[in-house]
């Protein structure tokens, strides 16, 4: 009978431990979620920002994304612009929850980096923490949930970058185009199978499972993060875009690079009237931040 005790204490304290971290989650989201007026324009360190956030025809905004103070000089100065994005994962239960732990525990902790750290270090620094935020929620299980995630961060005219799922960051410079992450996706291995004569490219490319995610915040221990060892040197007149897959699956990359003219909240505004007048009936959530260089 006391051991019975002793377990059904346990399992209470497991429960309500976790219910008091997704009311925490929830309550930091809010807290640390900066999000700029669309239509405002915010500059600092020869940037410009605008945002597209919409829910599309999805019950609930699984979408979260979170800039840093651009109007905090000190900030700006020496530890540079930091942009975050993160897709809940849609169908898989609080994948709300988990996107808005990822940009509530990024911005909370992008302050506080030392400024002896690599590039590198900080942003898998702050991969780890979002993680550590998602699996408070899901317990690291793979079936209770789980997001993408981008960060980008930029400094004295250098961009880094770091990537977890399938969400993408692009650079479009001169008109052109350049996806700078790589989707950790199945189709990766499954191709890599198919290479190796393991199975055929035709089992390859009709397997149902090709665009299952590999590695996502929230899964436990990820799989894959992408994370840059080299700067990006940015050049006047370039864009930067962090977007989910609500936006680059309904546009092609020749109309998201034409629609990045004018100001940055413009071209923002514009980017989310061409994914929605693409009429889909099953639009995903879509969020882009868009940084400009000037």
């Amino acid at each position: 009978n006391l051991v019975l005790g002793l377990f059904i204490a346990v399992a209470a304290l497991a429960c309500a431990t976790v219910l008091l971290t997704r009311a925490l989650i929830r309550l930091k989201r809010k807290q640390h979620k900066r999000i700029p007026v669309r239509g405002a324009t915010l500059k600092a360190s020869g940037m410009e920002v605008g945002n597209a956030h919409h829910i599309g025809k999805r019950g609930n905004q699984e979408d979260s994304f979170a800039i840093s103070d651009l109007t905090n000089d000190k900030l700006c100065r020496h530890a540079g612009v930091l942009a975050v994005v993160a897709d809940g994962m849609g169908g898989l239960a609080d994948g709300e929850l988990v996107s808005g732990g990822v940009t509530s525990s990024v911005m909370r902790e992008f302050p506080l980096l030392p400024e002896s750290w690599t590039m590198p270090q900080k942003l898998l620094f702050l991969v780890e923490k979002a993680n550590e935020a998602g699996n408070a929620v899901t317990g690291g299980v793979k079936s209770h949930g789980g997001s993408t995630m981008l960060i980008t961060l930029i400094q004295d005219g250098s961009l880094w970058f770091a990537s977890v799922g399938d969400s993408r960051i692009c650079l479009v410079r001169g008109g052109g185009l350049i996806t700078l992450t790589r989707a950790h996706v199945y189709e990766t291995d499954l191709d890599r199978k198919a290479a190796g004569r393991e199975i055929s490219f035709e089992a390859a490319s009709a397997d149902s499972q090709r665009r299952a995610l590999t590695s996502y915040i929230g899964m436990g221990e990820l799989e894959h993060v992408d994370c840059s060892q080299q700067p990006v040197t940015l050049m006047a007149g370039d864009w930067i875009v962090l977007m989910t897959d609500g936006v680059f699956n309904e546009l092609t990359n020749e109309e998201i690079a034409h629609a990045l003219r004018g100001t940055a909240p413009e071209a923002a505004e514009r980017i989310e009237r061409l994914v929605l007048a693409k009429g889909d009936p099953h639009q995903d959530n879509l969020t882009a931040v868009l940084l400009r260089v000037f």
